[in-house]
């Protein structure tokens, strides 16, 4: 599994808001990323997407993305990990950064994928998308603007913060059926 073209809601650079009369409410901002989803084995396997993970449905209207098969080779259809957030929430992960701290808005999803053997494997990925999209206008107390696009980096990229391929967790299943796994390995 890899996360791609990363890309926040297309604004005009310029754009800004000014606090707090803009601050909440229709002022919102999404933070997106779509995922590739490729079946590598050689067996059909069930995905299963959990958090804010959504497919794009009639209408263009984001539905959660839920659980789909994949045959072996097959691509998903794009699967987005996404969340709208207000300005001032996007405001709170500015001012978390520049003291150090966790962003405390964040998108979150994971994504399951088991074959249909007994004695098979189930994988997991947690995936983590936030950012620092808005500032601070230098000089002008109270007004807050679209990060400037970067020469080398576009619109958004150095913004956001992700990981481009996840950790993965594995299980391996003496009996799935069961809930017997497979013991770690100890030590080395």
């Amino acid at each position: 599994m890899e996360q791609h073209r990363d890309a926040l809601q297309h604004l005009a650079s310029g754009h800004t808001w000014h606090f707090p009369a803009q601050q909440d409410g229709a002022n919102r901002l999404v933070l997106q990323q779509v995922l590739v989803l490729e079946n590598l084995s050689d067996r059909r396997v069930q995905v299963r997407c959990d958090g804010d993970l959504v497919v794009v449905g009639e209408e263009n209207r984001p539905t959660a993305a839920g659980v789909f098969l994949l045959e072996p080779g097959e691509v998903s259809p794009d699967v987005y990990l996404q969340h709208d957030f207000t300005v001032k929430e996007l405001s709170e992960n500015f001012r978390a950064r520049q003291t150090g701290h966790e962003l405390p808005n964040q998108v979150r999803g994971s994504v399951t994928v088991e074959d249909d053997r007994d004695n098979g494997s189930t994988d997991r990925w947690d995936l983590v998308l936030t950012g620092c999209p808005i500032e601070p206008v230098p000089d002008l107390e109270g007004l807050w603007r679209v990060v400037p696009w970067h020469l080398t980096e576009g619109s958004g990229l150095r913004t956001l913060d992700y990981s481009l391929l996840p950790p993965r967790q594995r299980i391996h299943w003496i009996s799935r059926a069961r809930g017997v796994q497979l013991p770690a390995p100890v030590g080395s």
